[in-house]
């Protein structure tokens, strides 16, 4: 606006350009992702069952439990793990679309995940480790910039 011979059209162009939803993913963006992420590697290692320590210990840290293969019950796990591993992907690409779905995708797969550790907690086998980063994405999820960003009111 103060500079002299500068079109306010070209002005707006600038501006649209270095808006939010055009930028780079934030910290708050990328926290969530990387905690969807680390969500994700342990459904995975329990639903493909891997042998090693490494593996083992993973898949032991997974929020469905573990049934005996091939029961009832763990064909209900595994799809259960496989509805939570399909969401918390489809809610990476949302996010990183900067899309609302994206947003809902990754607080309703959090809140579930939330929900299984607090019934491993109740049964005296915490996983700490995956309430405390389904914790930190809730509460990122939660700020309010982050919330506007992706146009979520309330």
């Amino acid at each position: 606006m103060g500079s002299i011979g500068a079109h306010p059209a070209s002005l707006s162009a600038v501006e649209q350009t270095e808006s939010p939803s055009a930028s780079a993913p934030s910290l708050g963006v990328t926290v969530i992702v990387i905690g969807t992420i680390l969500r994700i590697v342990p459904l995975v290692a329990a639903f493909l069952r891997p042998t090693g320590s490494v593996a083992t210990w993973l898949a032991d840290y997974s929020p469905v439990p573990d049934f005996p293969a091939g029961t009832p019950l763990d064909l209900v796990a595994k799809g259960a793990m496989l509805g939570i591993l399909v969401l918390s992907v489809l809610s990476i690409v949302g996010l990183l679309q900067r899309r609302t779905w994206g947003w809902t995708l990754a607080i309703v797969t959090a809140g579930l995940v939330l929900a299984l550790n607090i019934g491993w907690w109740a049964s005296g086998e915490a996983r700490y480790l995956s309430m405390a980063v389904n914790t930190v994405v809730v509460f990122y999820l939660s700020q309010r910039d982050l919330r506007a960003a992706y146009g979520v009111t309330g």
